[in-house]
């Protein structure tokens, strides 16, 4: 399928930057187009956080971007390389930020890597839980913690002194969740859904105080994987622009 650059990856697009993308541990950082010249294969975008920095090490290095193709939503990614750090790029507002600028190399593909992304919870976007385990429920905040969460799996954090079943839960088992996902700036949360999680790492040195337990997502809706796709976007794209005015 040919992918026609200028109708994807245009100015004020939110894009991923992608670090290995091929690897078996992609990194992705959330970004902005600021600007594109398609006849010298340069974009400009927004530095992210973390920051890509001349001394980084990677082999590869992407920009991606959900694309809607003949009615089928797809990630597709452009191979980039950096060329050029700008310090104070000059924003509409009169403002500046931090840039960088990309030279690109033809052709844009699909790509596939729901590993890349995952949120750390801040205080702009949460995560609100409610795990069933047997026949009680527990509910995140006063029993548990929701750490962190990607498009395949959540991070959760337990208290060692809770005297809970959540404490002694083991690798394997295969739990019913429910979700909320919330933009504290939003009224009601962006959506509230069932899901199936499994127990594939258990982390009890994590802290003094607290177990890591890693969950995997085995079971959501495509309409629900919209919706995660979409918030974990609109959570780094929120927290780049938080970073970009401190300065």
């Amino acid at each position: 399928m040919n992918f026609e650059t200028n109708k994807i990856f245009f100015p004020s697009t939110g894009v991923d930057i992608v670090l290995d993308i091929d690897s078996d541990t992609p990194r992705s950082r959330a970004s902005i187009i600021y600007d594109a010249d398609y006849k010298k294969q340069i974009f400009i975008v927004a530095q992210s956080n973390p920051a890509i920095t001349p001394n980084m090490s990677y082999d590869q290095l992407h920009l991606t971007t959900i694309s809607y193709i003949k009615n089928r939503k797809v990630r597709v990614g452009i191979s980039c390389r950096p060329i050029r750090f700008i310090n104070d790029y000059p924003l509409a507002n009169k403002a500046t930020t931090k840039a960088v600028v990309l030279s690109y190399t033809l052709p844009v593909k699909e790509k596939n890597i729901r590993a890349a992304f995952r949120l750390s919870v801040n205080a702009s976007h949460t995560v609100k839980g409610k795990l069933q385990v047997d026949n009680a429920e527990y509910l995140s905040d006063k029993d548990f913690k929701i750490k962190d969460l990607s498009f395949g799996g959540i991070g959760m954090v337990v208290a060692k002194k809770r005297t809970s079943d959540l404490i002694g839960l083991k690798v394997g088992a295969l739990l019913p969740m429910g979700i909320s996902l919330v933009d504290n700036k939003r009224k009601t949360p962006i959506a509230t859904f069932a899901i199936k999680v499994r127990i594939v790492r258990v982390n009890k040195n994590y802290s003094e105080s607290h177990i890591l337990f890693g969950l995997k997502i085995e079971a959501i809706t495509p309409d629900n994987e919209d919706h995660l796709i979409k918030f974990i976007h609109e959570a780094q794209i929120a927290e780049l622009k938080r970073v970009s005015q401190m300065g």
